[in-house]
């Protein structure tokens, strides 16, 4: 059973009303009976006929079709409507034109059905009319207990119970992996996509049941071993990361993410009704609650199979063993680029393969098979290899590069099926994955994967990204135990509040000159800063601060206050404060005449340390979302940042640094001291709580933040309200 730590936010639902929900799924992929609504009397290839496909599958349950017409079709008696009925169905499955559908969902919420599906589309993927139609569809299922899926949906699966609700056949492998999708081809073809599958969903425009509540029922299946995702947009983005947190510590959850483009979000939005936020805000969401993305069908295909065949790998260290040496330095290549390690042979090792290769030949990972293979025997040196290589305690997976060029049932000299699966049952705490090539690969392969021991990748790179993903999901995704966020005492929340009140009073949306103040009063340093009037008062500041100090205009039109000139630095005297201030006034003013000027403001000069941004955005689907990376005047040149949704911990915290180039530079660069990283931590700690805290801030620039060997301190910063 898995276990969900809901969110305790007002928008998010209790635990007792999200269990609840949870039940109110079982009708939709365990009905004892369905009606289907609006069925059509025709049948055959182009009738797309949702009762032939029911009955197909081998559906046991009782089936009610429905139209105004009555009559039988295949066998079966049709009611003109739902009242006729001789029982209250668990589930009603609705394709009729979309005019006609809240007509019939009134019938069906009055007969006490409480799971529909409605088929039809036009809703809000479509008109303002359908946008409208579809929010009095929530209207009427209120309070009543029913659930509806869609609409625009061609509805679930569960093969396992022999259930299609779609109006194309499906009729495929089964497995112990789901879908979730708002597309009907990504149900259609999950099998397709996952090599096999046991439950889905299309959830559509996702009007009432959700990604979040399918994840959690899904999660909750234990003849679900994977669970699949595409997402074109969500909502709820919040609560579904609460969930997803707690479902991929028990099985793995992949996720095809479609609408990262600005073209693709388009056509999301029109498609299924999706709002798309950032794409790299889905990326770094995925991140913190355990997903595994995925770029394309044939990685989550790859992946899936991965999953269901495998379930431990020790470490990093692989072993390639080859009948190739050019395939060979391809597959340590590929073994290097995602991050695993080419293993080291024992001694051992390398003495039992020296005494069979030739003398002259070195025994090294990978090891090049053919020549004894030629000598002694394929069959009997790659039993005799794998023997050696998978009991060497410094390797924790193998992959095996093999030629398919003799038919397996003609000829069984390269039928290296049996080897493959005894090795794979000797040692199955170490995966055996294979890339083999040639005229017979479909046939070899299908007699490998037979006994579910090992996987047959298409190239290298497919099988050591597998592998790379399979160590990642057991040692860092499954094994992880999330700490939660500080809370941090001393926040000064009435001068926070105070600051925000009068910007609303003054119907400003952007906070400048007071940003700082509220950083300090969140508890982040900050440097001594004062905003002059004239010349005089700069004067005056500066002398009361300490020179050298630094001048920079003030002016709630200019973010980039160096593009217009607007900062002067290491001034170490009056009269060079005085003549920058007259300089700023008059070079600002030129190159930017529609700034409303509000004066300069003046800190001390602190050279030296790290320049660093730290930030906060407000993503419409997960809500604030922290940004880090390198500061300064190079921000918007490398554009060298990362992102996670708020609130974070401390280890989120070093993983948004640890993402970053700047993080080289935090270190300690070419004999510069490395920088204070317990303070950085703390300020994006602060800058997490402050965000979540005070929702109106929508969002804030602190740049630069400048991390020296001993602390951090906010330098400049820039706030926007909602």
């Amino acid at each position: 059973m898995v276990r969900f730590r809901l969110a305790e936010t007002a928008a998010a639902r209790t635990k007792e009303e999200f269990y609840k929900s949870m039940e109110s799924l079982i009708p939709f992929f365990h009905p004892r009976s369905v009606a289907l609504i609006g069925v059509s009397t025709k049948t055959g290839l182009q009738a797309f006929n949702i009762l032939e496909q029911v009955l197909a599958g081998g559906y046991r349950g009782r089936i009610y079709p429905v139209n105004p017409k009555g009559g039988t079709l295949l066998g079966l008696p049709v009611y003109r409507t739902v009242s006729e009925i001789p029982e209250t169905p668990d589930l009603a499955v609705i394709s009729t034109p979309r005019t006609a559908v809240p007509d019939v969902v009134r019938e069906c919420t009055a007969r006490g059905i409480k799971a529909i599906i409605i088929i039809s589309q036009g809703f809000a993927d479509a008109d303002e009319w359908g946008k409208q139609t579809q929010q009095e569809l929530l209207e009427t299922i209120r309070d009543t207990g029913t659930r509806i899926v869609g609409p625009n949906t061609i509805g679930v699966i569960n093969l396992f119970e022999n259930l299609n609700t779609s109006f194309i056949g499906f009729l495929r492998q089964k497995a112990g992996t789901a879908m979730i999708c708002q597309s009907g081809i990504f149900l259609l073809g999950a099998a397709d996509f996952t090599g096999g599958i046991g439950l889905g969903v299309d959830i559509g425009n996702a009007a009432d049941v959700s990604f979040t509540e399918s994840l959690a029922y899904l999660g909750q299946q234990p003849q679900v071993k994977v669970i699949n995702l595409h997402m074109e947009g969500i909502q709820d983005g919040r609560q579904f990361m609460e969930v997803a947190r707690s479902v991929s510590r028990v099985k793995p959850v992949l996720c095809l993410k479609t609408g990262c483009s600005e073209a693709g979000a388009r056509a999301a939005s029109s498609h299924s009704g999706s709002l798309a936020g950032e794409d790299h805000v889905f990326s770094a969401a995925f991140k913190q609650c355990g997903i595994i993305r995925v770029r394309d069908v044939e990685e989550m295909r790859y992946l899936n199979k991965t999953f269901l065949t495998y379930s431990s790998m020790p470490g990093r260290r692989v072993a390639v063993v080859t009948i190739s040496g050019g395939a060979g330095i391809m597959a340590v290549d590929a073994c290097s680029a995602c991050g695993l390690e080419v293993a080291r042979f024992s001694e051992k090792t390398r003495q039992k393969l020296a005494a069979v290769f030739p003398g002259w030949m070195e025994v090294n990972n990978p090891a090049d098979i053919w020549l004894a293979g030629m000598a002694r025997g394929y069959l009997d040196i790659l039993e005799l290899a794998l023997d050696t290589i998978l009991d060497d305690p410094g390797v924790d997976a193998v992959l095996v590069i093999s030629p398919a060029y003799l038919d397996p049932e003609e000829d069984p000299r390269l039928d290296i099926s049996p080897t493959i699966n005894r090795m794979a049952s000797r040692y199955p705490e170490k995966p055996l994955a294979l890339w083999i090539f040639g005229g017979y690969r479909p046939e070899l392969a299908a007699r490998m994967e037979n006994e579910n021991r090992v996987v047959v990748y298409p190239s290298p790179e497919r099988a050591m990204t597998s592998l790379a993903t399979l160590y990642r999901y057991l040692h860092e995704i499954k094994s992880r135990n999330p700490l939660s966020p500080p809370v941090f005492s001393g926040i000064q929340g009435e001068r926070i509040e105070a600051i925000l009140e009068t910007a609303r009073q003054e119907g400003l949306k952007t906070i400048n000159e007071n940003a700082l103040e509220i950083l300090r009063a969140a508890g982040i340093p900050v440097l001594p800063s004062q905003v002059a009037q004239n010349a005089g008062d700069a004067v005056k500041i500066a002398e009361s601060q300490g020179y050298p100090v630094v001048m920079k205009i003030v002016s709630p039109q200019i973010s980039h206050k160096s593009d217009v000139g607007g900062v002067r630095v290491n001034l170490n005297d009056a009269r060079a404060v005085a003549k920058a201030y007259n300089e700023l006034m008059e070079t600002v003013s030129a190159r930017a005449p529609h700034a409303a000027i509000k004066g300069v403001l003046i800190q001390p000069y602190r050279p030296g340390g790290v320049e660093v941004l730290l930030g906060c955005k407000r993503d419409p689907s997960f809500g604030p979302v922290l940004v880090f990376g390198l500061g300064g005047i190079y921000t918007e040149l490398f554009r060298d940042v990362s992102f996670a949704v708020a609130p974070i911990n401390r280890e989120e915290a070093l993983d948004m640094i640890r993402e970053t180039k700047s993080y080289r530079l935090l270190q300690g660069y070419r004999g510069q001291p490395p920088a204070d990283m317990d303070a950085l931590v703390e300020c994006l700690l602060r800058l997490s709580q402050l965000v979540i805290q005070w929702p109106e801030i929508v969002e804030m620039d602190i740049n630069p933040l400048l991390v020296g060997p001993q602390g951090a301190v906010a330098v400049d910063a820039r706030i926007t309200m909602g």
